[in-house]
């Protein structure tokens, strides 16, 4: 009576010592995985079941029958190799799951059957893993686990404390490593109520992400700026589903909005995204699936003249440092923008320094156009990645055409590098102010207005003395609300060539301009944006000259481009000759009959040409004394 009495106090105290350890290493609750789809026994409320009535025997043993396993390992560890996860941007090696992230693995890589245990061997089961929890041995769309971390600017400096810990004490490392049970515990399925997962914790707002990934580092820190971003603060409710993190809010779902740990699709996986390239970005940014909806974005794509957003493919890399881009050129969202710190708050609205949206994106310098900057500080400076130092752009090849006429301007062929936008606004002549602050007066160019004039009639920003301009006050949306429309703002399309934010004719060889008309829809409204050319252009007040500026654009149908640059004359040169941007189209304008093609300006508001064009041969034409 007293040895049955004992054994049954020794065999409780085993179930207790047993149940008591199941609850040790990780935080458990037997009660918790009896509930959850980690119960594969008769009683498991999960797809995978069996008639089996215990539920622990599916990873445990009451004894130490896999010696080398801890804790009391009840399964066969996976031996095939895997494809760890890697990426251009990941400065760790790539590493195999350590055995601690191999006990999951044993059920979640699919090769091991999900009833495979060492003591009872194989315990029939049916049903089967859901693709999302099935991550097969191809690691390399999910979350990397079992590296050696590697301070790279962006991770915690917790880790590489001694020893190692992550920002939040429920997020735990193992032996140092981020492993599975980092972000999940296996005996616990809610503790973060809505996503479940048996996550560690809520990952609302990115608690769990954030214990690693550390947005307070400074720059070069991607994620710097991350909690003033509209990714981190947006109340906008999403759509759900698969396409979003499942917390209701773009603020709270925060970095599931374009990531996820697992099972990245395809294009996306080096940066764990919800798709490749602009596809990430499409669900929340084409005017649906968000509540109040935003901008759709994606649709400017579609416009006749746009960046190639959606047209080119596979080419960024988010590791790409080398600008300007040569080889390789795209144009990606990434590219202008950065997710982990564009906002619609915060920013300048005084050119040429950053708008909220283009906030903590890269750049390059003014002064070399070769510095990478990260991050830009200027709009100018993400703008010459691609449209200064390159040796490819589209201007000096075949194709570019898709974009608009492109004039081709006197100086170009004593220039190495005539479409270079840096070293059309860093010179020393005639240039817009977008590098450099307006210099002229008011006396030097009467026709500048005091302020914009939106895209609606009201006015815009000063243009007074020592102010600049964005390039964005040019290439733009057509419809930007920034300058008075409807639409979203930035070049990402417009119904105009070049991009341009409003009409800008341009003669087509040997001359063949249209009929003017005015306003903010006339054939030179972009100039007229800024240059009143109602009652000053066209009044001749520079062009003092009979009808001057009047005849050339009203009667002869002369575009502004045919003899003014856009952006700059760079190179050497006189003033004189390239006062008020004047840098003839060649492909328009003509030597005279002396075999000289030159602009002389002899004073304010006065000059000579010597030129051919119209079929008028000017050898030279004076004014304003003619």
């Amino acid at each position: 009576m007293m040895r049955a009495r004992a054994g049954a106090v020794i065999g409780g105290g085993l179930v207790l010592i047993f149940a008591s350890w199941l609850a040790g290493p990780v935080s458990a609750g037997t009660a918790d995985v009896i509930h959850s789809s980690h119960n594969l026994s008769a009683s498991g409320p999960g797809t995978v079941q069996s008639s089996e009535t215990q539920v622990c025997i599916f990873c445990h043993a009451p004894h130490n029958v896999f010696p080398e396993v801890q804790p009391l390992w009840n399964r066969f560890l996976p031996v095939q190799s895997y494809n760890p996860y890697s990426s251009s941007t990941m400065k760790a090696a790539a590493a195999m799951p350590s055995q601690t992230s191999k006990l999951c693995l044993s059920c979640h890589d699919g090769t091991v059957a999900l009833g495979q245990t060492i003591t009872s061997g194989l315990i029939t089961t049916t049903g089967a893993l859901s693709p999302a929890k099935n991550l097969t041995t191809d690691l390399s769309d999910d979350h990397p686990v079992s590296f050696t971390l590697t301070n790279n600017g962006e991770l915690s400096p917790n880790l590489f404390l001694s020893p190692p810990v992550t920002g939040d004490p429920t997020v735990k490392l193992r032996n140092g490593n981020v492993e599975c049970v980092t972000c999940h515990d296996p005996h616990t399925p809610n503790l973060d109520p809505i996503a479940g997962m048996f996550l560690v914790r809520p990952n609302s707002n990115s608690a769990i992400c954030l214990a690693c990934h550390d947005p307070s580092r400074p720059q070069p820190n991607a994620l710097n700026g991350w909690t003033s971003s509209a990714h981190r603060t947006s109340g906008n409710a999403t759509a759900g589903g698969a396409m979003f993190g499942p917390y209701g809010d773009v603020a709270s779902d925060a970095c599931l909005n374009c990531h996820q740990s697992h099972n990245a699709p395809a294009g996306a996986a080096a940066r764990l995204l919800r798709g490749p390239e602009e596809e990430a970005c499409r669900q929340c940014h084409s005017g649906t699936n968000l509540s109040p909806a935003i901008a759709d974005i994606m649709g400017e794509f579609s416009k006749t003249y746009s960046h190639p957003v959606i047209t080119v493919t596979g080419l960024h890399d988010a590791a790409e440092d080398a600008f300007p881009l040569n080889g390789n050129r795209h144009s990606e969202c990434v590219d202008c923008h950065n997710s982990h710190a564009a906002s619609n708050t915060g920013g300048s609205n005084v050119p040429p320094a950053l708008q909220s949206p283009l906030l903590g994106a890269s750049g390059v310098d003014q002064a070399t156009g070769a510095i990478a900057l990260r991050p830009a500080s200027n709009e100018y400076e993400i703008c010459f990645k691609c449209h200064a130092n390159s040796t490819n752009k589209p201007q000096d090849g075949a194709g570019y055409s898709v974009y608009g006429r492109t004039p081709v301007r006197l100086t170009f062929s004593r220039l190495a590098d005539p479409n270079n936008v840096r070293l059309d606004f860093n010179t020393g002549l005639a240039r817009h102010p977008v590098t450099q602050p307006r210099y002229l007066t008011a006396a030097a160019t009467p026709s500048l207005r005091p302020a914009i004039v939106n895209l609606d009639g009201s006015t815009g920003r000063s243009l007074g003395p020592g102010t600049y301009i964005y390039c964005g006050d040019c290439h733009n949306n057509d419809r930007a609300r920034g300058a008075g429309g409807t639409g979203p703002n930035g070049p990402h399309g417009s119904a105009y060539p070049h991009l341009l934010e409003r009409r800008y004719e341009v003669e087509n060889p040997p001359g063949n301009g249209v009929r003017y008309t005015g306003g903010t829809t006339g054939t030179y409204a972009l100039c007229d944006k800024c240059h009143d050319i109602t009652n000053s252009i066209l009044q001749n007040r520079s062009f003092t000259s009979g009808s001057g500026h009047s005849m050339h654009i009203v009667e002869e149908r002369t575009a502004c481009s045919t003899c003014h640059a856009a952006h700059g004359i760079q190179g050497g040169g006189l003033a004189a000759t390239t006062k008020s941007l004047v840098n003839f189209d060649t492909a328009i304008v003509r030597p005279s009959s002396s075999g000289l093609l030159l602009y002389l300006s002899t004073g304010t508001n006065s000059g000579l040409c010597f030129l051919t064009c119209h079929g008028e041969n000017h050898n030279p034409y004076r004014y304003p004394n003619n």
